[in-house]
């Protein structure tokens, strides 16, 4: 009975995670594209870069909603209806690749997708497993949701280099469409529960402030806009966001929980995986720039680059889980921070002669520090709530993560057109003027990652059950 039970629970998190994995995956392969995108389309790189931010900004839109189309729904039936959309706008996508609109569609419904499908993700397998594996269990779904975005890039370029834009979205298919059998046969029903109320105005005021400010950040590049006009759409934002926050703390029902950041445990650990969140895309930004815009790499060289962190991360995000079951020091987070923040640092100080092994290196220290510190984090704090907080928990944290996140892409996409240009403008060729401006944000992104390393020594210092039995419930 008891095998039985486990093969249940194997065969559960087995049918959660191919959907994300592949979303995930997709996700990561548009990364190294946008060189791609600028040439096929005609756009400029701050155009070309709402690719990913509009997929970020939509799951940032879409994650604190999570909770209320649970409550509507069911955790099943929300799962499912992020697969759904996750497939039928991959079809779509693969029959309409030609316009650039179509494409920016597809590339916001599939963050819809993603905003239910990751946060329901890890839930549902909290469901399943007790504390006493769920470092083992995250560090499974770590291990893909990590791989996924670093195999991405490699896929990416194999396909954009010896095949066509839509089998991008064509692959999507049949995994979608796997994911919502298994998912479908497998995952136990759970009734909805139709408690929760839906604010209209808590919803306006997110969206106007979330989308406003995505829109005003992209906007500072473009010299045809005066800059009132982008100062008032950038401070307009910035005010609905702090009157959604206001609103928020009264209502009986948020949206999202802003009062579980009371917990210190919890709120450090959301800095950390938003800081750690903003670095990761931040370097997926800059390295496929570098490597093709200056290097003149071909996209397939480029994402294979990506194999030595998804490598290592899968392998030391195990051992990151296994620590934490075991009750040891968690010593090794703080350790993992350290050495994405130096291997993004010497990123900014190779020269453009550098070998290609250095760059591996560098590419497999990044790998072993994401493995250690990335999904670490989000265990440790997820596990200081309580059980019936998990998916406000899980919806807040990664809201905050994915605003980050499209935050910093937007700005280090607007800083790089902005700076390469100016520094070409006083005589340095193209080459080496886009060379300084990744420079700079390698520079910026290492020791943004490197200044969080005594908030992940705070963490050692409280005690969280994790992994550990507690006999008293």
């Amino acid at each position: 009975m008891c095998k039985a039970e486990t093969l249940k629970k194997h065969a559960v998190l087995f049918a959660i995670l191919i959907g994300a994995f592949s979303l995930v995956l997709t996700n990561s392969a548009f990364n190294i594209l946008l060189l791609t995108i600028t040439q096929m389309y005609g756009v400029t790189t701050t155009s070309g870069s709402w690719t990913i931010t509009l997929y970020l900004l939509a799951m940032t839109v879409t994650m604190p909603l999570t909770g209320f189309i649970v409550d509507r729904l069911g955790r099943k039936n929300a799962y499912l209806c992020g697969l759904s959309l996750y497939g039928f706008f991959s079809l779509i996508g693969a029959l309409f690749y030609q316009s650039f609109f179509i494409l920016l569609l597809v590339r916001f419904m599939h963050g819809v997708a993603g905003g239910l499908m990751i946060p329901l993700s890890l839930v549902l397998l909290f469901h399943f497993y007790g504390k006493e594996v769920r470092g083992k269990v995250t560090g499974v779904w770590g291990l893909l949701l990590t791989i996924a975005p670093a195999v991405g890039p490699t896929v990416g370029g194999i396909i954009i280099q010896y095949g066509d834009f839509k089998y991008l979205f064509w692959i999507n298919v049949p995994f979608a469409l796997l994911a919502l059998f298994l998912c479908w046969k497998q995952i136990q029903f759970d009734r909805p529960v139709n408690k929760k109320r839906l604010y209209t105005q808590s919803v306006a005021l997110m969206m106007f402030g979330v989308g406003g400010l995505g829109l005003g950040v992209q906007l500072m590049s473009n010299p045809t806009f005066p800059l009132w006009a982008k100062s008032a759409v950038m401070f307009g934002s910035i005010l609905a966001l702090i009157a959604f926050i206001q609103k928020e703390k009264v209502q009986e029902e948020p949206l999202i929980r802003i009062g579980l950041l009371k917990n210190p445990v919890y709120a450090v650990s959301i800095i950390l995986s938003a800081v750690q969140a903003s670095v990761m895309f931040g370097v997926i930004f800059v390295f496929p720039l570098l490597l093709q815009d200056v290097f003149h790499l071909s996209p397939s060289v480029t994402g294979a680059l990506f194999l030595p962190t998804a490598v290592c991360t899968s392998l030391f995000v195990w051992i990151g889980g296994s620590l934490i079951d075991s009750g040891t020091s968690l010593h090794f987070i703080a350790v993992g921070i350290g050495l994405i923040g130096f291997s993004v640092l010497l990123l900014a100080l190779v020269s453009k002669e550098v070998s290609l092994l250095v760059l591996v290196a560098l590419m497999a220290v990044r790998g072993i520090g994401i493995g250690l510190s990335n999904m670490t984090v989000t265990t440790v704090g997820l596990s200081a709530l309580n059980d019936s907080d998990l998916h406000e928990g899980s919806a807040l944290a990664n809201t905050i993560k994915r605003l980050a996140s499209s935050v910093t892409v937007m700005i280090l996409t607007v800083y790089y057109d902005l700076r390469w240009q100016a520094v070409h403008q006083l005589g340095e060729n193209a080459d080496r003027a886009k060379w300084l401006a990744l420079k700079e944000e390698c520079i910026l992104l290492g020791c943004v990652m490197l200044a969080m390393m005594p908030l992940a020594l705070f963490l050692n210092k409280t005690k969280v059950d994790v992994g550990v039995i507690d006999d008293s419930k």
